[in-house]
């Protein structure tokens, strides 16, 4: 076995056993490849924990078979409004403005009372993660967030899944980097295409929401931008237009 890989495992296991809170880890898992690692590491800790998805209802449904037939244990945390719900309530996300993640992710959370929480972080993902402690306080939620796996690379967690034989979504082998909710702000290009093409259901239901939400605030949204740069999200930002303004809508 690799020294390295040796290294990375052993280290990660010790850091989830020297911080274990009295009453236990809130473990967050999602289905993706980091969570998968993370949910095993903390396994052969042996150290107290409770796992729970936060369903989006807006991930992949390939993701959420394989969590139902692999995980059947986790408990499932649902929010009180859905994606589509929540553009009618809040407008389109965007970037600086993904209220999403703060309704569908964050916010289910908020009830359980484990405030010490792992999470399959890693620095490796985006400059604004590799900024950020390893071990986090998020004051509006008041829990301490640990990330055991916040250096390793995604080499080295797929080095751990064939090492440890483990399952995980079949999505991976067919070219999908990242597995996250189907619509979201971040996603264009020839990711929206690949995404609008496997699942057409959830933009046709993206659409019809799209436009009830233009007819409710037609006056105010036509002074920031036409109907058809308003139509192009979530391209919003590799389609700028002169005069258009996601902002406040």
């Amino acid at each position: 076995m690799n020294i390295f890989y040796s290294q990375n495992v052993d280290e990660a296991l010790d850091f989830i056993q020297q911080h274990e809170p009295p009453g236990g880890y809130f473990v967050g898992f999602s289905g993706g490849k980091d969570s998968i690692v993370t949910l095993d590491l903390v396994r052969r800790t042996g150290v107290k924990y409770e796992a729970f998805y936060c369903m989006t209802m807006i991930d992949p449904p390939e993701v959420l078979a394989f969590i139902k037939k692999n995980y059947p244990e986790i408990t499932r945390l649902r929010s009180k409004i859905t994606f589509w719900q929540g553009i009618l309530k809040n407008g389109l996300p965007y970037a600086g403005r993904r209220w999403c993640c703060r309704i569908l992710k964050k916010d289910p959370a908020k009830k359980i009372l484990l405030k010490h929480r792992i999470m399959g972080l890693r620095m490796e993902e985006s400059w604004k993660r590799a900024a950020l402690p390893r071990i986090d306080y998020i004051k509006s939620y008041k829990q301490f967030i640990y990330k055991p796996i916040f250096e390793w690379s995604s080499s080295d967690i797929w080095d751990y899944i064939k090492a440890e034989n483990l399952p995980y979504p079949a999505l991976y082998d067919e070219g999908f980097a990242r597995l996250g909710c189907i619509v979201c702000p971040y996603i264009a290009g020839k990711a929206l295409k690949r995404n609008k093409a496997r699942w057409p259901g959830h933009y046709r239901i993206l659409e019809k929401y799209m436009i009830k939400y233009w007819n409710l605030n037609k006056e105010r949204l036509e002074e920031k931008m036409p109907y058809e740069f308003y139509m192009q999200w979530p391209e919003w930002r590799q389609r700028k237009a002169v005069g258009c303004s996601p902002a406040k809508i």
